[in-house]
């Protein structure tokens, strides 16, 4: 099967960092992509550290049968706190299981950034952490690359992945919507659709966040939303990729057709 966007360029990852396993996963994840009609590996960047070392922020796109440039688009990502690789691992095996099985169905243009937090996670800076970081004031060049991503994809939403001390997992739905607009008749999501996760639901008064990818929301045409799914650190990570698998795949097609049926409104 042809695709109009299957000729997307590629660029290869760092070779010697740290987090090895992560990081051949990622260079064998972007090899993978190649031989797919569906899933499309490349990399923002590049940037430089503080020692002037060379880095990406590895990129990949789901395209779904039938997509287009109109079709649902979100962004998944992870890696922002610098406990976070777990999360991680656990998006990477996610994106993994649709090279083998490309299987969420049609019109969707998914963007994936596993690990945005590239030289804490990946370069060694142990202590750096991005999780409470202002996008559109942050100096992180990794922010910069995304905050630039985001402006030109223009994203509907975002589902971010972070590990968390907790017991159990845990949803936060975010939107910088009023309440009311929040509350209208075509809802985003409910609890019903956590499959038994806590879920919180956040709308600011004043309508402003500060920290996230919602915190570009005033400079961009339409406000967007955030699901972050909190994965206990204490799993062990066959465990978290098999329940991040789960609840992503139900927030996806669920938001799918709601999006659907908003626009027969």
């Amino acid at each position: 099967m042809s695709h109009p966007l299957r000729h997307a360029s590629r660029a290869s990852l760092p070779a010697v960092v740290p987090s090895s396993s992560l990081a051949g996963r990622l260079s064998a994840l972007i090899e993978g992509a190649q031989q797919s009609d569906y899933l499309f590996g490349s990399s923002l960047g590049p940037f430089y550290d503080e020692q002037a070392r060379q880095h990406y922020v590895p990129h990949f796109v789901y395209f779904g049968a039938q997509s287009s440039l109109a079709s649902l688009r979100l962004a998944l990502l992870s890696g922002l706190g610098r406990h976070d690789l777990p999360a991680s691992r656990a998006l990477v095996s996610f994106i993994e299981s649709l090279v083998r099985r490309p299987d969420l169905g049609e019109g969707l243009n998914l963007s994936f950034f596993p690990v945005v937090n590239v030289a804490g996670l990946l370069g060694g800076a142990e202590e750096r952490d991005l999780s409470e970081q202002d996008w559109a004031a942050s100096d992180a060049p990794e922010l910069k690359l995304l905050n630039k991503d985001i402006h030109l994809r223009g994203y509907e939403g975002f589902l971010r992945v972070v590990s968390s001390p907790d017991e159990a997992p845990s949803a936060t739905v975010r939107t910088t919507r009023a309440a009311d607009i929040a509350r209208s008749d075509v809802e985003l999501f409910n609890s019903d659709d956590f499959g038994g996760w806590p879920v919180r639901f956040e709308s600011p008064v004043a309508g402003v966040i500060q920290t996230g990818p919602l915190s570009l929301a005033a400079d961009l045409p339409f406000a967007p939303f955030e699901v972050e799914l909190a994965l206990p650190g204490h799993w062990s990570q066959p465990q978290a990729d098999r329940a991040l698998a789960a609840i992503l795949k139900r927030l996806i097609v669920h938001y799918r057709g709601v999006r659907a049926y908003g626009q027969h409104l």
